[in-house]
């Protein structure tokens, strides 16, 4: 009768810590559920395997054909880089279908989960279907080598943004014929040099990333997006070594340490610095 009692009694606190998390940890709760989500009726596409679609969606899925090997192609060309796996692409029927596999984000239209590329129908009636697919790819190319504990653990987040920006604008193409303070706006710079942006090299909540709208935070992602390309424009072949050392799963603190020989505290006051000096001179 003693053991009986002891039992009911675990039986009831393990019930209490379950509704527990229930409602204090319902991101962690839709972790779970997005994770282990079937993908089982995505049908394969036929003109490229790596391409699983709702049957609703096929013609974004052949759409998404035509984009897909160049993406993919340019992603390796500027992280001077490979895929460490096959690429799997769900293109998802409806933004609600979307949203249970993509559990932080309502209205984004693609990203990396568990392993595969995700995207919305959003991806194909807003703005262009080949940045985001490089977007995406950047961070698949990441996962694929160090896996995604490793990748979101050891890269702050405003960076595994901010390269998939630099990637998607095309790398250093981007400022070829032009500068770093030129390509931002002045919403941008502004942003920056008030400190308003400072959070965003801060922080490692993914929610951050995300506006009230559950829309992607551009301000941010641009801000990052566009100091990473200061850091491959004032030294690229440190920022080539800085992407193997960070692919090879070095921690990013150090890979930045031994790739540009000072901190990323003192990169950032660099480029503070020289956004001030271009503000004076115009």
């Amino acid at each position: 009768m003693k053991y009986k009692k002891t039992i009911i009694g675990i039986i009831f606190v393990v019930i209490i810590l379950f509704v527990g998390i229930l409602l204090t940890q319902p991101l962690l709760i839709k972790a779970i559920q997005a994770k282990y989500k079937s993908t089982d009726h995505f049908l394969v596409l036929k003109k490229d395997s790596r391409i699983r679609y709702e049957e609703p969606a096929k013609k974004n899925a052949l759409v998404l054909a035509e984009v897909l090997t160049s993406s993919k192609s340019d992603v390796e060309r500027i992280l001077n880089s490979t895929f460490k796996k096959p690429i799997e692409v769900y293109v998802c029927s409806t933004q609600e279908i979307f949203n249970e596999y993509i559990f932080l984000s309502e209205n984004v239209r693609g990203a990396v989960y568990w392993g595969k590329v995700f995207l919305s129908p959003g991806a194909f009636n807003r703005g262009s279907l080949t940045d985001l697919v490089q977007h995406e790819l950047t961070h698949y190319l990441f996962y694929s080598h160090t896996g995604e504990k490793a990748h979101i653990k050891d890269v702050p987040l405003w960076f595994r943004e901010g390269v998939a920006v630099f990637v998607a604008n095309g790398g250093g193409n981007y400022t070829e014929d032009t500068d770093i303070y030129s390509v931002m706006k002045s919403q941008e710079r502004k942003a920056y040099l008030s400190r308003e942006t400072d959070f965003w090299f801060k922080s490692n909540d993914p929610r951050d990333a995300v506006g009230k709208n559950g829309t992607v935070n551009w301000l941010l992602y641009r801000v990052g997006g566009i100091f990473v390309h200061f850091m491959h424009d004032t030294h690229p072949e440190y920022f080539d070594n800085l992407i193997q050392r960070l692919l090879s799963g070095e921690k990013f603190k150090l890979a930045v340490q031994a790739s540009y020989n000072k901190s990323i505290e003192a990169l950032l006051k660099e480029f503070t610095n020289y956004l001030q000096a271009h503000n004076k001179q115009g």
